[in-house]
């Protein structure tokens, strides 16, 4: 099966805290569209409407001294600051309207023209879309414009003088924003309070202003509040959040690590205290189940440890009686008796082991300082025999140990080599420096053994049935000792099949002792 990639718990929430911030502004946007979509004038009644007035203002103030004719020029000049196009309505000027203004805006623009009281004169023109009689309407002009000629086009909506105005002026109206027909821009109307010519009341004006997009450099709609506003809520909700989470995944990766020590037969652990809640009850209960299994293979250990304890005198006694039986029979009968005392020498070497093991697991390590390569040199020459043995093992490598237990875990795992890959076995040993720990590798190019059954290998008295029988002299004690004795000063076994074939186990050393590393 395809291995799944890590990704840590942390990255997880994260991940889908962003998710959620994303899903909630696609909501927000989406809310905000509808909202547009129903109507923007809404808009008005924020920044986007203050905006529009202080455009207004300032674009009234530029034009009261010029003639009609000039006025769009000034506005264009003041709206390419701003970037977005302004002009003054003419509901009069038909080719201009119709070159410039989609029907849309067109219609709301003379529907926003005020409508003033006075006798008959000169009509506004009827709507675009042709409702109403041609003629009909309100006045375009105040009263006492309808008995006299119409001023020329130039002075149509021009003001009196300054010194005959009166003041101040009523700030600009914002009165619609809307998109043109056909997506031909926003648009947005400003009524623009005039002062009346010649003595006659005030008059307004609609001035248009029109934008590619909805922001409209930020006169209609101003994104950047928004932008800002969704990085500071993402910011809060890490700042908030990630503390939090942090807490939860490091204990998390406490427990994981008590567990995999646990898995490695280290049971003396202790893990930080916790609130009451999911994740304290779990370690709680972990530290629980490692304190009663350390209890069952203490006791298991120690079981062991006595019952060949007992064996020990039995067997003493058993062995004397055959020596004793050995003198007294005659030649002929000898051969029977040397098959009964094979069969107490191989119970003898079996306790002998099961004491080792129990001793192994239940004393108290000795740490010292020692010199690897003169550790393993010693014990290849006194147990490697006549097999091909090479040493790879820098001279300066220094452990933390008990010398007897290293001792017994590198005798076994050479006896092993000799035993199982046979007298031409090719045997490699070599160390690794890290930081904290040494990697010790033995290696062997014998049978080895089926992947399935490498978890289960250090397991007292297991014995694979391919290449660890009892015919070949194994008793399934052998990798139990090794990785009794290297964890009992915090070393760590495991064992491997190299990809070239053979058997290998390496021994991961400290090079500090238990008490400096806490």
């Amino acid at each position: 099966m395809k291995n799944r990639p890590y990704v840590p718990l942390l990255a997880k929430v994260l991940g889908w805290l962003f998710l959620h911030l994303v899903i909630l502004a696609l909501a927000f946007v989406g809310f905000v569209s509808w909202q547009l979509g129903m109507g923007l004038d809404s808009l008005l009644s924020g920044s986007a409407g203050d905006r529009l007035v202080a455009f207004g203002d300032a674009a009234r103030e530029k034009i009261l001294d010029l003639p009609r004719s000039k006025w769009n020029e000034a506005i264009g000049e003041l709206a390419a600051a701003k970037k977005v196009t302004a002009f003054m309505f003419d509901p009069v000027d038909v080719e201009h309207r119709s070159l410039k203004t989609p029907p849309n805006v067109l219609d709301r623009a003379t529907k926003a023209i005020p409508r003033l009281p006075g006798p008959p004169g000169r009509r506004r023109p009827p709507p675009p879309d042709g409702g109403g009689p041609p003629g009909e309407g309100e006045p375009l002009f105040p009263e006492g414009f309808g008995d006299r000629p119409p001023p020329p086009p130039e002075r149509r909506f021009q003001g009196a003088p300054r010194d005959h105005r009166e003041e101040p002026l009523p700030p600009s109206r914002p009165i619609f924003l809307m998109r043109g027909a056909g997506g031909d821009g926003y648009w947005a109307g400003v009524q623009l309070m005039f002062p009346g010519m010649l003595g006659q009341p005030r008059h307004s004006q609609i001035l248009l202003i029109r934008a590619d997009t909805l922001d409209g450099s930020g006169m209609f709609f101003d994104f950047k509040p928004w932008l800002w506003g969704g990085l500071a809520v993402l910011a809060l909700s890490l700042v908030f959040w990630t503390p939090f989470v942090w807490r939860i995944t490091r204990y998390i990766r406490k427990l994981t690590g008590a567990t995999d020590r646990i898995a490695a037969g280290q049971f003396s652990l202790s893990l930080p205290v916790r609130g009451n809640d999911e994740l304290g009850n779990l370690g709680n209960a972990i530290e629980s189940m490692a304190h009663r299994l350390d209890h069952l293979v203490s006791g298991q250990k120690r079981f062991l440890g006595d019952a060949a304890h007992e064996l020990c005198a039995p067997l003493a006694r058993l062995r004397t009686g055959l020596g004793i039986l050995e003198m007294k029979l005659a030649d002929a009968e000898k051969p029977n008796l040397l098959q009964v005392e094979s069969e107490a020498s191989e119970l003898a070497m079996l306790v002998e082991e099961i004491l080792a093991f129990s001793r192994a697991g239940n004393r108290v390590p000795r740490i010292q300082m020692i010199s690897l390569k003169s550790l393993i040199d010693e014990i290849a020459a006194r147990e490697g025999g006549d097999i091909d043995l090479v040493l790879d093992i820098s001279l300066d490598l220094t452990v933390a140990a008990d010398v007897a237990l290293l001792t017994r875990a590198f005798g076994n795992l050479i006896r092993n080599s000799k035993v199982h890959a046979g007298p031409s076995a090719k045997v490699a040993i070599r160390a690794v420096d890290s930081p904290d720990y040494v990697e010790v590798t033995v290696v062997d190019d014998g049978l080895g053994v089926p992947a399935d059954e490498l978890s289960r290998l250090f397991e007292p008295f297991y014995r694979p049935d391919r290449s660890r029988s009892r015919d070949t002299g194994g008793n399934g004690l052998g990798l139990a000792i090794v990785r009794t004795s290297v964890e009992s000063f915090g070393g760590e076994a495991v064992a491997t099949i190299p990809a070239e074939g053979g058997f290998a186990v390496t021994l991961k050393l400290p090079k500090r002792s238990m008490s400096e590393r806490n």
